[in-house]
């Protein structure tokens, strides 16, 4: 056999080709998975870090929108009338106040394309109020675009209606059949309507305007007072952005109540049924997937965090705007 082209290290007796050890590859392995269950924590937190600041940005352009509108007509936004009436109009259009808002949000395209004198749920008004509103959606909030469980009272288009993370203040509203747990039967329809409600924004009766008043309304302070805060699309089978009946939420419910998706509307059964995303009591709360903590916008255009271990009373009187109730900022 010719071996003159044979490698030289293949000629010597007992040599081998150098490689890992089983031993050595099983360290090696255990090193890396240490050094995953390190860093995913790490970049988990960045991520939620990031998406929370995204979350705030959105919630303070809705201040700046909040702020425009008022200074613009004098009044907080109204829902449940077509815009520019001040009397009641006949049939009521169930559009929301941030509906009213979309031109003060850089959304003037939905705006101009939205027949304010139709209801929200008339076809004229479908490709305009389906359009999902990037701003209008926290990225921690993982429900999807549009859901898939059917929107209850005035949704949009065939019982569907577009994605909202964000909601109005209606205040406490907590006393008699609207102290929580509520009882059975559920409260009246009355919980957050004009005349009621201790907030700022407020769900009409199908005839009235919601609401009309503006800054000067806010005895408690503008530093002092929630505007709007957080929720979860698919907690409240009524939450989509047009929907004047779906835009709003009250500290009467404890906050980051948790909620689980279901189908249809019912109303207060047992402690089951509020935890159910089909009963509009329990629904209408401010909660949100940052861990331990919501968002709120006051109405002085700032962005806060409030833990979900906040004093109830306190939590509470954050909502108001003219109970003279006295809170520092370091009880939230």
């Amino acid at each position: 056999m010719d071996r003159s082209h044979v490698p030289a290290s293949m000629n010597r007796p007992g040599s081998r080709r150098s490689g890992f050890t089983l031993i050595e590859l099983l360290v090696v392995i255990a090193i890396i998975g240490v050094l995953v269950a390190l860093l995913l924590p790490a970049v988990q937190s960045a991520r939620e870090a990031a998406r929370r600041s995204q979350c705030t940005n959105n919630m303070k352009q809705l201040g700046i929108a909040i702020h425009n509108y008022v200074g613009r007509v004098g009044v907080f936004p109204v829902s449940f009338a077509p815009y520019g009436a001040d009397t009641p109009p006949p049939v009521p259009t169930y559009h929301s106040f941030m509906t009213m808002m979309l031109a003060d949000l850089e959304q003037t395209n939905v705006y101009n394309a939205t027949n304010f004198t139709l209801r929200i749920d008339h076809l004229a008004n479908s490709t305009a109020l389906m359009t999902n509103i990037n701003s209008f959606g926290c990225p921690s909030d993982p429900s999807p675009d549009v859901s898939g469980i059917g929107r209850q009272d005035a949704a949009v288009y065939q019982g569907l209606g577009p994605k909202t993370s964000y909601v109005g203040n209606i205040g406490d509203n907590d006393g008699g059949l609207h102290t929580f747990p509520f009882p059975t039967p559920s409260p009246g329809y009355d919980l957050g309507d004009y005349g009621t409600q201790t907030g700022i924004f407020a769900r009409g009766n199908g005839y009235t305007r919601g609401g009309v008043f503006g800054f000067q309304a806010v005895t408690d302070g503008l530093s002092n007072t929630f505007g709007m805060g957080e929720t979860l699309y698919e907690s409240c089978n009524w939450f989509n952005w047009p929907n004047a009946n779906g835009t709003y939420a009250t500290t009467a419910v404890p906050i980051n109540w948790k909620m689980t998706p279901a189908g249809g509307a019912q109303a207060n059964t047992d402690m089951v049924s509020l935890r159910q995303s089909s009963n509009w009591n329990a629904g209408f709360g401010f909660r949100s997937q940052h861990p331990g903590v919501v968002n709120f916008l006051f109405l002085d255009g700032r962005v806060q965090a409030i833990k979900e271990s906040v004093n109830r009373n306190i939590y509470r009187a954050l909502s108001t705007r003219k109970l003279n109730e006295v809170v520092s900022n370091d009880q939230y």
